[in-house]
Protein backbone atom coordinates (compact mmCIF):
# COMPACT_ATOMS: atom_id res chain seq x y z
CA UNK A 1 0.00 0.00 0.00
CA UNK A 2 1.26 3.40 -0.35
CA UNK A 3 0.04 6.74 -0.16
CA UNK A 4 -1.97 7.75 2.45
CA UNK A 5 -4.08 4.81 2.97
CA UNK A 6 -0.01 3.25 3.53
CA UNK A 7 0.83 6.17 5.74
CA UNK A 8 -2.09 5.49 7.96
CA UNK A 9 -1.71 1.52 8.08
CA UNK A 10 1.84 1.75 9.46
CA UNK A 11 0.85 4.45 12.13
CA UNK A 12 -1.89 1.96 13.07
CA UNK A 13 0.65 -0.75 13.73
CA UNK A 14 3.04 1.77 15.61
CA UNK A 15 0.03 2.41 17.92
CA UNK A 16 -0.01 -1.36 19.18
CA UNK A 17 3.77 -0.72 20.01
CA UNK A 18 5.04 -1.02 23.91
CA UNK A 19 6.38 2.82 23.68
CA UNK A 20 3.07 4.62 22.47
CA UNK A 21 1.17 2.14 24.89
CA UNK A 22 3.39 3.39 27.85
CA UNK A 23 3.06 6.94 26.32
CA UNK A 24 -1.05 6.58 25.80
CA UNK A 25 -1.14 5.12 29.51
CA UNK A 26 -3.09 7.07 32.30
CA UNK A 27 -0.10 6.37 34.47
CA UNK A 28 2.24 6.94 32.41
CA UNK A 29 4.03 10.09 34.78
CA UNK A 30 4.83 7.29 37.40
CA UNK A 31 5.70 4.38 34.97
CA UNK A 32 8.15 6.66 33.67
CA UNK A 33 9.32 7.83 37.51
CA UNK A 34 9.66 4.68 38.27
CA UNK A 35 11.46 3.30 35.04
CA UNK A 36 13.86 6.61 34.75
CA UNK A 37 15.16 6.17 38.29
CA UNK A 38 15.09 1.79 38.63
CA UNK A 39 16.62 1.16 35.17
CA UNK A 40 19.52 4.54 35.42
CA UNK A 41 22.05 2.41 36.47
CA UNK A 42 21.48 -1.09 35.25
CA UNK A 43 19.53 -2.16 32.30
CA UNK A 44 18.62 -5.75 33.87
CA UNK A 45 17.15 -6.61 36.95
CA UNK A 46 16.44 -9.28 39.11
CA UNK A 47 12.45 -9.62 38.98
CA UNK A 48 12.18 -9.58 43.19
CA UNK A 49 14.61 -6.64 43.18
CA UNK A 50 12.52 -4.77 40.68
CA UNK A 51 9.08 -5.67 42.26
CA UNK A 52 10.43 -4.47 45.75
CA UNK A 53 11.92 -1.42 44.23
CA UNK A 54 8.23 -0.87 42.76
CA UNK A 55 6.81 -1.26 45.59
CA UNK A 56 8.91 0.93 47.67
CA UNK A 57 8.41 3.68 44.58
CA UNK A 58 4.57 3.11 44.67
CA UNK A 59 4.37 4.10 48.28
CA UNK A 60 6.02 7.63 47.56
CA UNK A 61 4.26 8.12 44.82
CA UNK A 62 0.51 8.13 46.70
CA UNK A 63 2.11 10.04 49.32
CA UNK A 64 2.64 12.74 47.13
CA UNK A 65 -0.70 12.87 45.50
CA UNK A 66 -0.73 10.20 42.65
CA UNK A 67 -3.82 7.42 42.55
CA UNK A 68 -1.95 4.03 42.50
CA UNK A 69 -4.63 1.71 43.38
CA UNK A 70 -2.96 -1.73 42.50
CA UNK A 71 -0.10 -4.00 44.33
CA UNK A 72 3.34 -3.73 42.54
CA UNK A 73 3.22 -7.75 41.56
CA UNK A 74 0.27 -6.42 39.61
CA UNK A 75 1.19 -3.45 38.05
CA UNK A 76 4.57 -5.25 37.17
CA UNK A 77 2.49 -8.23 35.19
CA UNK A 78 0.30 -5.41 33.37
CA UNK A 79 3.54 -4.02 32.42
CA UNK A 80 4.80 -7.40 31.03
CA UNK A 81 1.67 -8.26 29.55
CA UNK A 82 1.59 -5.03 27.55
CA UNK A 83 5.27 -5.55 26.29
CA UNK A 84 6.59 -2.79 28.03
CA UNK A 85 9.12 -4.67 30.10
CA UNK A 86 10.42 -8.01 29.04
CA UNK A 87 10.87 -11.13 31.26
CA UNK A 88 13.27 -13.75 30.70
CA UNK A 89 14.35 -16.92 32.40
CA UNK A 90 18.52 -17.13 33.27
CA UNK A 91 20.34 -20.26 33.01
CA UNK A 92 20.17 -19.82 37.39
CA UNK A 93 16.74 -20.04 37.23
CA UNK A 94 16.34 -16.53 38.75
CA UNK A 95 13.67 -14.06 36.24
CA UNK A 96 15.22 -11.01 34.89
CA UNK A 97 13.11 -7.58 33.73
CA UNK A 98 14.30 -4.99 31.41
CA UNK A 99 12.79 -2.21 29.58
CA UNK A 100 11.97 -3.50 26.16
CA UNK A 101 13.18 -1.09 23.22
CA UNK A 102 10.02 1.38 22.51
CA UNK A 103 9.32 1.61 26.17
CA UNK A 104 13.20 2.86 26.86
CA UNK A 105 13.02 5.10 23.67
CA UNK A 106 9.50 6.46 24.71
CA UNK A 107 10.93 7.04 28.31
CA UNK A 108 13.91 8.51 26.97
CA UNK A 109 11.64 10.84 24.62
CA UNK A 110 9.82 12.16 27.74
CA UNK A 111 12.49 12.53 30.39
CA UNK A 112 14.17 15.04 27.34
CA UNK A 113 10.97 17.06 26.67
CA UNK A 114 12.04 18.61 29.78
CA UNK A 115 15.65 19.49 28.97
CA UNK A 116 15.01 20.65 24.78
CA UNK A 117 18.70 20.67 22.99
CA UNK A 118 19.31 22.59 19.56
CA UNK A 119 20.09 20.49 16.79
CA UNK A 120 21.19 23.18 14.72
CA UNK A 121 24.75 23.44 16.09
CA UNK A 122 28.45 23.80 14.36
CA UNK A 123 29.29 20.93 16.26
CA UNK A 124 27.05 18.94 14.94
CA UNK A 125 27.45 19.68 11.51
CA UNK A 126 31.31 19.27 11.91
CA UNK A 127 30.81 15.64 13.38
CA UNK A 128 28.80 14.84 10.25
CA UNK A 129 30.97 16.67 7.86
CA UNK A 130 34.12 14.67 9.22
CA UNK A 131 32.40 11.38 9.41
CA UNK A 132 31.29 11.79 5.58
CA UNK A 133 34.24 13.17 4.35
CA UNK A 134 35.81 9.58 6.52
CA UNK A 135 33.52 7.73 4.41
CA UNK A 136 34.25 9.01 1.05
CA UNK A 137 38.23 8.41 2.28
CA UNK A 138 37.91 5.01 3.34
CA UNK A 139 35.48 3.47 0.71
CA UNK A 140 37.33 4.68 -2.03
CA UNK A 141 38.73 2.14 -4.01
CA UNK A 142 40.77 4.66 -6.45
CA UNK A 143 44.76 4.31 -5.06
CA UNK A 144 45.34 7.72 -6.27
CA UNK A 145 42.56 9.55 -4.80
CA UNK A 146 43.38 7.44 -1.69
CA UNK A 147 46.82 8.69 -1.70
CA UNK A 148 45.59 12.48 -2.73
CA UNK A 149 43.32 12.70 0.39
CA UNK A 150 46.04 11.31 2.86
CA UNK A 151 48.58 13.57 1.56
CA UNK A 152 46.23 16.91 2.01
CA UNK A 153 45.32 15.44 5.57
CA UNK A 154 49.29 14.91 5.84
CA UNK A 155 50.08 18.67 4.68
CA UNK A 156 46.67 20.02 6.47
CA UNK A 157 48.83 18.16 10.07
CA UNK A 158 52.06 19.68 9.11
CA UNK A 159 50.86 23.40 8.74
CA UNK A 160 49.12 22.82 11.95
CA UNK A 161 52.33 21.61 14.03
CA UNK A 162 54.42 24.42 12.55
CA UNK A 163 51.51 27.20 14.02
CA UNK A 164 51.72 25.59 17.10
CA UNK A 165 55.82 25.48 16.93
CA UNK A 166 55.58 29.06 16.62
CA UNK A 167 52.95 29.66 19.04
CA UNK A 168 50.53 31.01 16.56
CA UNK A 169 47.34 28.84 17.61
CA UNK A 170 44.17 29.38 20.07
CA UNK A 171 42.48 26.99 21.94
CA UNK A 172 38.82 26.13 21.30
CA UNK A 173 37.00 29.33 22.98
CA UNK A 174 34.61 28.01 26.36
CA UNK A 175 31.56 28.53 23.78
CA UNK A 176 32.38 25.80 21.65
CA UNK A 177 33.83 23.29 23.59
CA UNK A 178 30.75 23.60 25.82
CA UNK A 179 28.68 23.12 22.70
CA UNK A 180 30.60 20.18 21.57
CA UNK A 181 30.57 18.41 25.29
CA UNK A 182 26.77 18.73 25.66
CA UNK A 183 26.77 16.85 21.70
CA UNK A 184 28.87 14.52 23.07
CA UNK A 185 27.30 14.22 26.36
CA UNK A 186 23.93 13.50 23.84
CA UNK A 187 25.63 11.19 21.78
CA UNK A 188 27.03 9.15 24.69
CA UNK A 189 23.75 9.07 26.44
CA UNK A 190 22.37 7.40 23.35
CA UNK A 191 24.34 4.34 23.53
CA UNK A 192 23.61 2.63 26.72
CA UNK A 193 19.70 2.20 25.48
CA UNK A 194 21.22 0.78 22.45
CA UNK A 195 21.84 -2.10 23.83
CA UNK A 196 18.28 -2.99 25.02
CA UNK A 197 18.07 -2.93 20.70
CA UNK A 198 21.18 -5.05 20.30
CA UNK A 199 19.58 -7.98 23.12
CA UNK A 200 16.08 -7.65 21.27
CA UNK A 201 17.58 -7.86 18.12
CA UNK A 202 19.54 -11.07 19.08
CA UNK A 203 15.82 -12.16 20.80
CA UNK A 204 14.42 -12.08 17.66
CA UNK A 205 16.82 -13.35 15.38
CA UNK A 206 17.11 -16.49 18.35
CA UNK A 207 13.45 -17.05 17.34
CA UNK A 208 13.77 -16.79 13.89
CA UNK A 209 16.30 -19.06 13.48
CA UNK A 210 14.15 -21.75 15.61
CA UNK A 211 11.22 -21.46 13.45
CA UNK A 212 13.21 -21.96 10.18
CA UNK A 213 14.62 -25.17 11.83
CA UNK A 214 11.00 -26.04 12.88
CA UNK A 215 9.46 -25.06 9.76
CA UNK A 216 12.14 -26.85 7.13
CA UNK A 217 10.27 -29.16 4.87
CA UNK A 218 13.84 -30.78 4.16
CA UNK A 219 15.31 -33.35 5.82
CA UNK A 220 17.96 -30.93 6.98
CA UNK A 221 17.61 -27.08 6.44
CA UNK A 222 20.22 -24.94 6.25
CA UNK A 223 20.07 -23.61 9.46
CA UNK A 224 19.99 -27.16 10.92
CA UNK A 225 22.93 -28.08 9.10
CA UNK A 226 25.10 -25.56 10.07
CA UNK A 227 24.42 -26.02 14.04
CA UNK A 228 25.21 -30.00 13.39
CA UNK A 229 28.65 -29.13 11.15
CA UNK A 230 29.60 -26.92 14.72
CA UNK A 231 29.01 -23.66 13.50
CA UNK A 232 27.58 -21.09 16.06
CA UNK A 233 24.80 -19.85 14.21
CA UNK A 234 24.52 -16.77 16.34
CA UNK A 235 27.29 -15.84 16.47
CA UNK A 236 28.38 -15.84 12.78
CA UNK A 237 24.99 -13.64 12.36
CA UNK A 238 25.30 -10.10 11.21
CA UNK A 239 23.91 -8.91 14.31
CA UNK A 240 26.73 -11.42 16.38
CA UNK A 241 29.71 -10.61 14.72
CA UNK A 242 28.52 -6.80 14.95
CA UNK A 243 28.14 -6.66 18.41
CA UNK A 244 30.83 -9.45 18.54
CA UNK A 245 33.61 -6.28 17.04
CA UNK A 246 31.77 -3.90 19.37
CA UNK A 247 32.92 -6.23 22.32
CA UNK A 248 36.08 -6.54 21.44
CA UNK A 249 37.09 -2.78 20.51
CA UNK A 250 35.31 -1.84 24.07
CA UNK A 251 38.08 -4.28 25.88
CA UNK A 252 40.81 -3.02 24.08
CA UNK A 253 43.04 -2.01 27.06
CA UNK A 254 44.39 1.22 25.11
CA UNK A 255 41.16 2.67 24.06
CA UNK A 256 40.42 2.66 27.48
CA UNK A 257 43.61 4.33 28.68
CA UNK A 258 43.23 6.94 25.73
CA UNK A 259 39.44 7.30 27.12
CA UNK A 260 40.27 7.86 30.69
CA UNK A 261 42.89 10.28 30.01
CA UNK A 262 40.84 11.65 27.40
CA UNK A 263 37.99 12.40 30.53
CA UNK A 264 40.30 13.60 33.31
CA UNK A 265 41.84 16.42 30.90
CA UNK A 266 38.69 17.41 30.11
CA UNK A 267 37.20 17.95 32.91
CA UNK A 268 39.81 19.99 34.16
CA UNK A 269 39.35 22.28 31.49
CA UNK A 270 38.02 25.89 32.99
CA UNK A 271 34.29 25.34 30.43
CA UNK A 272 33.32 22.20 33.13
CA UNK A 273 33.38 23.80 35.78
CA UNK A 274 29.65 24.78 35.30
CA UNK A 275 28.93 20.84 34.26
CA UNK A 276 26.64 19.14 36.39
CA UNK A 277 27.71 16.96 38.57
CA UNK A 278 25.80 14.34 37.60
CA UNK A 279 27.24 14.30 33.99
CA UNK A 280 30.46 14.68 35.21
CA UNK A 281 29.38 11.21 37.06
CA UNK A 282 28.19 9.72 33.70
CA UNK A 283 31.46 11.02 31.73
CA UNK A 284 33.81 9.21 34.54
CA UNK A 285 31.48 6.17 34.67
CA UNK A 286 30.49 5.66 31.02
CA UNK A 287 33.36 3.02 30.17
CA UNK A 288 32.40 1.45 32.77
CA UNK A 289 29.11 1.21 32.25
CA UNK A 290 29.25 0.50 28.33
CA UNK A 291 31.48 -2.73 30.03
CA UNK A 292 28.42 -3.71 32.17
CA UNK A 293 26.08 -3.53 29.51
CA UNK A 294 28.48 -5.08 27.22
CA UNK A 295 29.14 -8.41 28.92
CA UNK A 296 25.40 -8.96 29.97
CA UNK A 297 24.55 -8.58 26.19
CA UNK A 298 27.53 -10.80 25.57
CA UNK A 299 26.09 -12.94 28.03
CA UNK A 300 22.91 -13.44 26.26
CA UNK A 301 23.90 -14.12 22.84
CA UNK A 302 25.63 -16.95 24.38
CA UNK A 303 23.15 -18.21 26.36
CA UNK A 304 21.21 -18.09 22.67
CA UNK A 305 23.86 -19.97 21.01
CA UNK A 306 24.16 -22.92 23.85
CA UNK A 307 20.51 -22.83 23.96
CA UNK A 308 19.84 -23.36 20.03
CA UNK A 309 22.74 -25.44 20.02
CA UNK A 310 20.85 -28.07 22.37
CA UNK A 311 17.53 -27.71 21.06
CA UNK A 312 19.09 -28.88 17.85
CA UNK A 313 21.36 -31.92 19.28
CA UNK A 314 19.16 -33.21 21.84
CA UNK A 315 16.53 -34.04 18.67
CA UNK A 316 14.06 -31.57 20.95
CA UNK A 317 13.21 -29.54 17.22
CA UNK A 318 11.81 -33.06 16.13
CA UNK A 319 9.00 -32.65 18.82
CA UNK A 320 8.45 -29.06 17.72
CA UNK A 321 8.70 -29.93 14.07
CA UNK A 322 5.86 -32.64 14.67
CA UNK A 323 3.65 -30.51 17.14
CA UNK A 324 4.04 -27.36 14.38
CA UNK A 325 2.88 -30.18 11.57
CA UNK A 326 -0.05 -31.30 13.35
CA UNK A 327 -1.41 -27.90 14.13
CA UNK A 328 -0.69 -27.54 10.11
CA UNK A 329 -2.61 -30.33 9.52
CA UNK A 330 -5.58 -29.03 11.91
CA UNK A 331 -5.71 -25.93 10.24
CA UNK A 332 -5.93 -27.02 6.80
CA UNK A 333 -8.26 -29.87 7.93
CA UNK A 334 -10.71 -26.49 9.71
CA UNK A 335 -10.48 -24.61 6.61
CA UNK A 336 -11.68 -27.58 4.10
CA UNK A 337 -14.13 -28.18 6.58
CA UNK A 338 -15.65 -24.52 6.39
CA UNK A 339 -15.95 -25.11 2.19
CA UNK A 340 -18.58 -27.88 3.50
CA UNK A 341 -19.57 -26.80 6.53
CA UNK A 342 -21.24 -23.32 8.30
CA UNK A 343 -19.48 -22.48 11.89
CA UNK A 344 -22.40 -22.83 13.54
CA UNK A 345 -24.11 -26.08 12.26
CA UNK A 346 -22.96 -28.99 14.93
CA UNK A 347 -20.93 -31.35 14.30
CA UNK A 348 -21.09 -33.85 16.88
CA UNK A 349 -17.74 -33.53 19.06
CA UNK A 350 -18.22 -31.40 21.98
CA UNK A 351 -14.68 -29.34 23.29
CA UNK A 352 -14.72 -28.03 27.04
CA UNK A 353 -12.97 -24.52 27.08
CA UNK A 354 -12.87 -22.46 30.17
CA UNK A 355 -15.33 -19.28 29.44
CA UNK A 356 -17.12 -16.20 32.18
CA UNK A 357 -20.46 -17.86 32.55
CA UNK A 358 -22.69 -14.63 31.01
CA UNK A 359 -26.28 -13.33 32.09
CA UNK A 360 -28.33 -10.26 31.84
CA UNK A 361 -28.74 -8.20 34.93
CA UNK A 362 -32.16 -9.46 35.66
CA UNK A 363 -31.07 -12.21 36.53
CA UNK A 364 -28.89 -11.04 38.74
CA UNK A 365 -29.67 -11.12 42.98
CA UNK A 366 -28.70 -8.73 45.44
CA UNK A 367 -26.49 -10.26 48.05
CA UNK A 368 -28.12 -10.91 51.67
CA UNK A 369 -25.90 -11.45 54.44
CA UNK A 370 -28.18 -12.30 56.45
CA UNK A 371 -27.92 -16.14 54.36
CA UNK A 372 -24.71 -16.71 55.26
CA UNK A 373 -25.90 -16.76 59.26
CA UNK A 374 -25.89 -19.60 61.05
CA UNK A 375 -29.42 -20.86 62.09
CA UNK A 376 -28.35 -23.93 64.84
CA UNK A 377 -26.53 -22.94 68.03
CA UNK A 378 -22.69 -22.98 67.96
CA UNK A 379 -21.82 -25.87 70.30
CA UNK A 380 -18.03 -25.19 72.10
CA UNK A 381 -16.51 -28.23 72.53
CA UNK A 382 -13.88 -28.17 75.20
CA UNK A 383 -10.21 -28.39 74.40
CA UNK A 384 -8.38 -31.96 75.84
CA UNK A 385 -5.09 -31.95 77.94
CA UNK A 386 -2.04 -32.13 75.98
CA UNK A 387 -0.91 -35.93 76.02
CA UNK A 388 2.86 -36.58 75.17
CA UNK A 389 2.44 -39.81 74.49
CA UNK A 390 -0.72 -39.90 71.66
CA UNK A 391 1.39 -37.07 70.11
CA UNK A 392 4.27 -39.51 69.74
CA UNK A 393 2.24 -42.56 68.37
CA UNK A 394 0.69 -40.07 65.39
CA UNK A 395 4.56 -38.75 64.96
CA UNK A 396 5.37 -42.92 64.86
CA UNK A 397 2.34 -43.21 62.22
CA UNK A 398 4.27 -40.21 59.24
CA UNK A 399 7.90 -40.76 60.46
CA UNK A 400 10.98 -43.89 61.40
CA UNK A 401 11.70 -43.79 64.71
CA UNK A 402 15.49 -43.80 63.91
CA UNK A 403 16.04 -43.17 68.13
CA UNK A 404 14.67 -46.24 68.63
CA UNK A 405 15.98 -47.78 66.02
CA UNK A 406 19.75 -47.02 67.26
CA UNK A 407 18.88 -47.57 70.98
CA UNK A 408 18.25 -51.60 70.15
CA UNK A 409 21.76 -51.74 68.33
CA UNK A 410 23.51 -49.73 70.61
CA UNK A 411 22.07 -52.35 73.71
CA UNK A 412 22.70 -55.45 71.06
CA UNK A 413 26.25 -54.34 70.84
CA UNK A 414 26.44 -54.12 74.39
CA UNK A 415 25.86 -57.75 74.99
CA UNK A 416 28.25 -58.89 71.81
CA UNK A 417 31.24 -57.37 70.12
CA UNK A 418 29.86 -57.62 66.96
CA UNK A 419 25.89 -57.98 65.41
CA UNK A 420 24.10 -57.77 62.27
CA UNK A 421 21.06 -56.03 61.49
CA UNK A 422 19.16 -58.99 61.47
CA UNK A 423 20.21 -60.44 64.99
CA UNK A 424 19.15 -56.81 66.44
CA UNK A 425 15.99 -57.29 64.23
CA UNK A 426 15.50 -60.80 65.79
CA UNK A 427 16.40 -59.60 69.46
CA UNK A 428 14.34 -56.45 68.93
CA UNK A 429 11.57 -56.87 66.71
CA UNK A 430 10.20 -54.18 63.78
CA UNK A 431 7.79 -52.54 65.89
CA UNK A 432 6.71 -50.09 63.15
CA UNK A 433 6.81 -52.68 60.64
CA UNK A 434 8.25 -52.01 56.98
CA UNK A 435 8.79 -48.24 58.42
CA UNK A 436 11.48 -50.02 60.61
CA UNK A 437 12.89 -51.96 58.26
CA UNK A 438 13.45 -49.05 56.08
CA UNK A 439 15.12 -47.49 59.24
CA UNK A 440 17.31 -50.69 60.05
CA UNK A 441 18.62 -50.56 56.22
CA UNK A 442 19.39 -47.01 56.23
CA UNK A 443 21.15 -47.53 59.46
CA UNK A 444 22.53 -50.11 58.23
CA UNK A 445 24.26 -48.61 54.97
CA UNK A 446 25.48 -45.35 56.66
CA UNK A 447 27.39 -47.34 59.92
CA UNK A 448 27.90 -50.56 59.39
CA UNK A 449 29.77 -53.41 57.23
CA UNK A 450 28.09 -54.81 54.17
CA UNK A 451 29.31 -58.55 53.25
CA UNK A 452 28.67 -60.51 50.89
CA UNK A 453 26.48 -62.97 52.23
CA UNK A 454 22.52 -62.15 52.96
CA UNK A 455 20.39 -62.94 55.55
CA UNK A 456 16.53 -62.65 55.92
CA UNK A 457 14.78 -59.82 57.99
CA UNK A 458 11.19 -60.35 59.32
CA UNK A 459 8.47 -58.14 60.72
CA UNK A 460 5.03 -58.11 61.10
CA UNK A 461 2.38 -56.60 58.84
CA UNK A 462 -0.77 -54.51 60.40
CA UNK A 463 -2.77 -57.10 59.46
CA UNK A 464 -1.04 -59.20 61.83
CA UNK A 465 0.98 -61.60 59.12
CA UNK A 466 4.15 -62.67 59.71
CA UNK A 467 6.35 -61.13 56.17
CA UNK A 468 10.13 -61.88 55.30
CA UNK A 469 12.84 -60.18 53.36
CA UNK A 470 16.12 -61.54 51.82
CA UNK A 471 18.96 -58.78 52.42
CA UNK A 472 22.55 -57.92 52.53
CA UNK A 473 24.33 -58.88 55.51
CA UNK A 474 25.16 -55.73 57.38
CA UNK A 475 27.91 -56.29 60.33
CA UNK A 476 27.80 -53.21 63.52
CA UNK A 477 30.86 -53.22 65.49
CA UNK A 478 30.99 -49.82 66.96
CA UNK A 479 28.39 -46.85 66.48
CA UNK A 480 28.13 -43.60 67.78
CA UNK A 481 28.04 -43.06 71.59
CA UNK A 482 25.06 -40.97 71.44
CA UNK A 483 23.21 -43.86 70.10
CA UNK A 484 22.73 -45.40 73.61
CA UNK A 485 21.34 -42.16 75.17
CA UNK A 486 18.77 -41.77 72.26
Amino acid sequence: MAGRTGSAVTAQRASQSAGLKLLRADLMPAMVAIFSGRFADHRILTYAEFVAGVADDLDELRDAGFALPQTAQQYVAAWIRDGILIRRPTESREETVELSRDAADAVRFVTAVEQPQSAVTSSRLSNLADLLSGLARDSDPEPTSRLDSLRAERDRLDAEIARVESGEFEPMSDIEATERLREILRLAGEVPGDFAKVADDLDRLNQGLREQIITNDGSRGSVLARVFAGVDVIEESDAGRTFAAFHRLLLDPALTDAFDEAVDAVLQRSFTQALAGSDAAFLRQFLTTLQQESAQVRQTLTSFSRSLRRFVETQEYREHKRLADALERAEQAAYAALQRLSPIKEVGRSLDLTSVPISSIGAWALHNPADLRTQTEVVEHPTTPLDIEHLRALVRLTEIDFPELQRHIAATLADTPTATAGEVLARFPATQGLASIVGMLLLATDHAIATPEHETWSWTSPSGRTKNVSAPRYVFSQVPQHWSEA
